[in-house]
């Protein structure tokens, strides 16, 4: 499909470029977050990488997938605006809504995948950003390690190297991150 939206682009069909946009704007979206762990400043990585990709459309040589040829611009974009960044999240109980039991039960299981979404954030907020970036591409963008390598530039045995060194320090700032929670807790 992207073979035939992309000769309609080339073809002068500027509006056919809606169809890259709509398909890879989440694929775009985490990758950008993954290296820069800001809502903001990803989604305007994102918008940069997709203005560069149509800018750039005629210099797609397709050897390789217009999702991967989007990752690499979409990484290059994010490593160029990355600065470190500090982001809290506090949820409290007082949050919760008035409601029947049945709603509070809900409400507290909503809470707790919360927590924990929140607890993974914070853990790979603390990676440095290749070792983000790599468990972002492998584990939630499920992409080989032959398409992170395309991606990204980097060697077979450095994704390789990168995953594993970034599963290490994940769990570790994660069972930190779980022992002072739990410390506060008590």
């Amino acid at each position: 499909m992207d073979d035939f939206y992309l000769q309609k682009v080339l073809d002068g069909d500027t509006e056919a470029f809606r169809y890259f946009v709509s398909t890879y704007k989440k694929y775009a979206f985490s990758m950008a977050f993954a290296i820069l762990k800001n809502q903001y400043l990803a989604e305007e990585a994102v918008q940069e990488s997709f203005i560069k990709a149509f800018q750039k459309l005629h210099t797609f040589r397709r050897e390789s997938l217009f999702k991967t040829w989007l990752g690499r611009i979409v990484i290059n974009e994010s490593l160029r605006k990355a600065k470190p960044v500090k982001i809290q999240a506090t949820m409290t109980i007082d949050d919760l809504p008035e409601a029947d039991t049945l709603q509070v039960e809900n409400t507290m299981q909503s809470i707790i995948q919360a927590d924990q979404s929140r607890c993974i954030s914070m853990a790979l907020e603390k990676l440095p950003a290749e070792y983000a970036l790599a468990l972002e591409l492998f584990y939630l963008q499920e992409n080989s390690i032959s398409e992170i390598r395309t991606m990204s530039g980097w060697s077979e045995s450095k994704v390789k190297m990168l995953l594993l060194r970034g599963k290490k320090a994940f769990y570790g700032h994660l069972s930190q991150l779980l022992k002072s929670e739990t410390r506060e807790l008590l």
